[in-house]
């Protein structure tokens, strides 16, 4: 009977791995996942910070003759092994901290090891002393951007993490007379774990936040320096977005239309001022 039953069953329905689900606007259905995931779980200041740089620049490269992050990262590591020592710059910020060289070289230094968080922190000892150096901005600005890629994807891990400890129950049947007494109890294992990494991944969101923060700063500081250059303006938007700061993030997407209005990412532009200033009305509402 049960092989006569087996055959009685309709076969189970394959998925096709090679089939490609787009929506509307040509995005593959595959691609949204960890975005709807992350609507439901996580804050939506998270949710701007992975969109935004998950991947690099929306629109990196925007009919900017400034620095880009390809150029600059190519640069440094095909400069070879004749660049400045870790060891030699550290010495020399010690021993005069207010030496910009020797900062100019620490961060140098250490983008050559892809330390990118590193190379932040020398960078913007470097742009404290010499803020009107737009070059030493854009390595800042960069290594910051690096350095907020790496925290993104280590968050959405623990995101991930935090997902696979669902609440589970043990004990008796909740339908039988001690199962109604006691009710139903967590797995205190699993609860422990649960709240460590949920805990962890909160942690991370705020470092997201604060770096986030940080960016934001930095590019309002080159818009000062290249006020006519729309690429940062881009990038100030995108970082604002990150950091949850609508307001710069609209004003500066508006920035950029003003520069370039024949651009070809004006449209994509406008439609982060409508979707931006929507957002901000339901939160204000």
């Amino acid at each position: 009977m049960a092989r006569a039953a087996a055959k009685q069953r309709p076969p189970a329905r394959r998925h096709d791995t090679g089939r490609k689900h787009k929506d509307s606007s040509g995005q593959r259905y595959e691609d949204t996942l960890f975005f709807n995931r992350l609507r439901t779980h996580a804050k939506w200041v998270f949710v701007l910070l992975i969109v935004v740089f998950a991947g690099s620049f929306v629109f990196l490269g925007v009919g900017s003759s400034g620095l880009g992050l390809g150029d600059l990262f190519n640069g440094i590591t095909g400069s070879g092994g004749n660049g400045p020592s870790i060891n030699k710059s550290l010495d020399a910020t010690a021993k005069n901290p207010k030496d910009a060289q020797a900062w100019k070289n620490l961060g140098t230094a250490y983008e050559a090891k892809l330390d990118y968080a590193s190379a932040a922190s020398a960078w913007q000892q470097y742009t404290q002393l010499r803020p009107k150096d737009a070059d030493g901005l854009n390595h800042y600005t960069a290594d910051l951007t690096q350095q907020l890629q790496t925290q993104g994807t280590e968050a959405q891990n623990l995101q991930l993490a935090t997902q696979q400890y669902q609440p589970s129950t043990y004990g008796p049947p909740s339908t039988s007379p001690l199962g109604r007494a006691l009710g139903s109890l967590s797995d205190p294992i699993e609860q422990a774990a649960g709240t460590s990494s949920t805990t962890a991944y909160q942690n991370a969101v705020v470092t997201l936040q604060q770096t986030a923060a940080q960016l934001t700063g930095a590019y309002k500081k080159l818009v000062k320096l290249q006020p006519a250059e729309p690429t940062v303006r881009i990038q100030l938007a995108q970082a604002a977005e990150a950091a949850g700061d609508n307001a710069t993030a609209i004003a500066a997407y508006k920035a950029f239309i003003k520069l370039a209005p024949d651009d070809p990412s004006v449209p994509q532009a406008k439609a982060r001022i409508k979707q931006l200033a929507g957002s901000s009305a339901a939160t204000q509402g």
